[in-house]
């Protein structure tokens, strides 16, 4: 049934408190029937001191009011006056309790008044306008989605100073060590074992793999001595290979001296990662300037400790042993091993000549291939020298 009766807006609720005792403080509780009063706002209320009526000369919180100055006197009335039934929430009476949780949405926030902020916390229970910093962003958080996409050509994200990230281009520094393999590289053909990067501007990428040409030497490796005992070339060893990629393999050396002087160079081979002592000979024939002729050393033949003392040299400040020793098919295990040497020195001082040597040595192989050889003088270090290995290209 239908309401009858005033307006709602015309209810009265006027209410009568109870009477306050002044004692010459400035504020005083609020009561009602001895229970404190929580009046709607200082506006609703009005009372009289000694028969004069007071209003709007005092504040009130919660259910304390305030006169701002100490007061006595007697109190006649209190009255607090209601609007009939209130239906305007007053300023303030709206609290956190009075909200239901996940009430608010985004339609009833202010629009933020400074560019380029959220809202956040300020500090510790206040929220307002904060920038985002690193640590409201939660780790791995940001997917490739959420970037913005990049403006200029050939860019990727990336440090573009300390603490910013930016459009960058990919630099060296940027690559790790070891990194660029064959299969990264673009090469218009499909490698062979031997071949090398031949520039072609014509083709894909403006690489081909070329084979060297007939007889040509691939490099392997270079070592340089320096007060060492022995310089060793042997599989597994800084990437080192002597197999059956190449039918032939050159090592070079330039400037070889020894730490002592009147020394001979040796070189042992290794078979299944251990050097050999015994099975093999050499025959060295020394081209000797002061006798005019050539002589045969044949107490070179045949050492139970190396293999091959075949190049003699005094220790001259200003003069290098030079030359090459040749070896080919180290991994055929079912013959002899064989290989050709060649060498000199420009001036041997102790006897005042010009000497050279060629000769041959071997191996007969137990079925175990050849996998590295080494070099060495007699007694004392390789004060210094440069040893090159190469393998020569299959025809």
């Amino acid at each position: 049934m239908a309401y009858i009766g005033r307006g709602t807006d015309n209810i009265s609720n006027v209410e009568v408190l109870d009477n306050i005792t002044f004692n010459g403080n400035s504020s005083y509780t609020l009561q009602k029937g001895g229970a404190n009063f929580v009046p709607v706002s200082a506006n609703n209320i009005l009372l009289s001191i000694d028969g004069v009526v007071q209003a709007n000369n005092f504040s009130v919180s919660g259910s304390t009011i305030d006169f701002g100055t100490a007061v006595t006197g007697t109190c006649n009335f209190v009255l607090h006056f209601g609007t009939g039934l209130i239906t305007t929430v007053q300023d303030g009476a709206v609290t956190t309790v009075k909200i239901g949780d996940d009430a608010v949405t985004y339609a009833k926030l202010q629009n933020l008044a400074t560019a380029n902020r959220v809202l956040g916390s300020t500090s510790t229970g206040l929220i307002g306008e904060t920038q985002i910093a690193t640590a409201m962003v939660s780790d791995d958080a940001i997917t490739y989605a959420k970037m913005q996409d990049t403006s200029a050509a050939n860019r990727v994200l990336g440090a573009a100073s300390a603490g910013t990230v930016g459009e960058v281009q990919v630099a060296t520094d940027m690559i790790a060590d070891a990194q660029v393999d064959e299969s990264k590289l673009k090469i218009s053909n499909t490698p062979t074992n031997g071949y090398f990067l031949s520039a072609q501007s014509g083709n894909t990428g403006g690489l081909t793999w070329a084979e060297a040409g007939g007889g040509g030497l691939i490099f392997i490796k270079k070592i340089t001595a320096s007060s060492d005992g022995a310089i060793s070339f042997q599989n597994g060893s800084g990437g080192v290979v002597i197999d059956g990629t190449y039918d032939n393999y050159v090592i070079k050396f330039n400037n070889v001296r020894p730490a002592d002087q009147n020394k001979n160079l040796n070189a042992q081979i290794y078979t299944g990662g251990t050097i050999r002592t015994s099975n093999y000979g050499t025959t060295t024939a020394v081209f000797d300037g002061a006798q005019g002729g050539v002589s045969n050393n044949t107490n070179f033949q045949d050492f139970t400790d190396n293999c091959g003392a075949w190049i003699g040299i005094n220790n001259q400040s200003e003069k290098g042993l030079f030359g090459e020793i040749c070896f080919s098919t180290p991994t055929d295990t079912s013959q002899f091993f064989t290989a050709t040497y060649s060498g000199g020195t420009a001036y041997d001082g102790a006897y005042g000549r010009v000497k050279s040597y060629v000769g041959t040595g071997g191996y007969k192989t137990s079925g175990t291939a050849m996998d590295g050889i080494k070099f060495f003088f007699n007694s004392g270090n390789i004060a210094e020298g440069i040893f090159t290995l190469y393998g020569m290209v299959k025809a």
